[in-house]
């Protein structure tokens, strides 16, 4: 998980928000990636009694949403499923493929 978050958020320019949605979440990106082990933590220091999670997400600002097309933020999102595919199947029980099956 480690090799595979450093991919996405160093080379990749993704971004993480982790920890409660309600109180004291983290954000992080290339200047402050904390590697898996903090990240554990914060998740651990979470509030037992609040929703708290993970995400990783790639950061778009308006203006790029604005200035794009439909196809172009589909290609997109579908860009950003296929990046962050082999880090969600580290923590999956099914694992996810990045294409579809041929079918006979």
């Amino acid at each position: 998980m480690e090799r595979e978050l450093k991919r996405l958020v160093l080379r990749e320019g993704f971004r993480i928000h982790a920890g409660s949605w309600e109180l004291g979440a983290h954000d992080f990106s290339k200047a402050n990636f904390p590697g898996v082990l903090k990240l554990c933590r914060v998740l651990d220091s979470a509030p037992k009694n609040h929703w708290a999670g993970f995400q990783i997400y790639y950061p778009w600002n308006e203006a790029d949403v604005a200035s794009a097309t439909g196809v172009d933020l589909v290609e997109s999102m579908l860009a950003v499923f296929r990046e962050v595919t082999p880090a969600m199947n580290l923590c999956m029980q099914t694992e996810l493929l990045t294409r579809m099956p041929r079918h006979p």
